[in-house]
Order: structure tokens, then C-alpha cells, then sequence
């Protein structure tokens, strides 16, 4: 998936789980037993993993993350892009 814009996703884009392609997927987080992600959802890309898929975490206002999982970028709605330093 690409944005309005037309560009790929990228690292620190806020995003929404807009589908679940995948129903069950590996996931890792701060507890033993990290719940899997919802349609809803909102993270941030923290890596491009390639040919498509991103590495997205779902964490706490303080920053403990409850999932890490990948996605398809089809998967993912762009919600926010951090404005590049350039832009100011």
C-alpha cells in the first residue's frame, strides 16, 4: 500500500490496522504472552522489511511495547507522517 500521496510506508509513519490478512502472526512485546494486533490498532513502522512488508510496534503512552509484529503495507492505513526535518 502506498499513501494519498503515493509513497511507500517509512520508518516512523504513524499507521492503523485497516485489515488482517494474516489472522495469527508471530508477535513480540513486553509481556510472556503479547496479545495479537486488532483492526483499529495504531503503531508505528520502525522498520522497512522489504518486498512489501513492515515491521510495526503497538506500545503504551510510555513507550512499553504490547505487540511487535510485521504487515503487509495492505494491511496498513498511513494516520501520520512525522514532518522531515527539511519541511520545517
Amino acid at each position: 500500500m502506498t499513501t494519498a500521496d503515493g509513497k511507500p510506508l517509512q520508518v516512523d509513519d504513524r499507521v492503523r490496522v485497516v485489515r488482517l490478512l494474516v489472522a495469527h502472526r508471530d508477535v513480540t512485546g513486553a509481556s510472556t504472552s503479547p496479545p495479537q494486533p486488532h483492526i483499529g490498532e495504531e503503531g508505528d513502522v520502525v522498520s522497512d522489511v522489504g518486498e512489501g512488508i513492515v515491521l510495526v510496534e503497538h506500545a503504551t503512552a510510555d513507550g512499553q511495547t504490547i505487540w511487535l509484529a510485521e504487515f503487509l503495507e495492505d494491511e496498513l492505513a498511513l494516520v501520520e507522517r512525522p514532518m522531515a526535518l527539511d519541511e520545517e
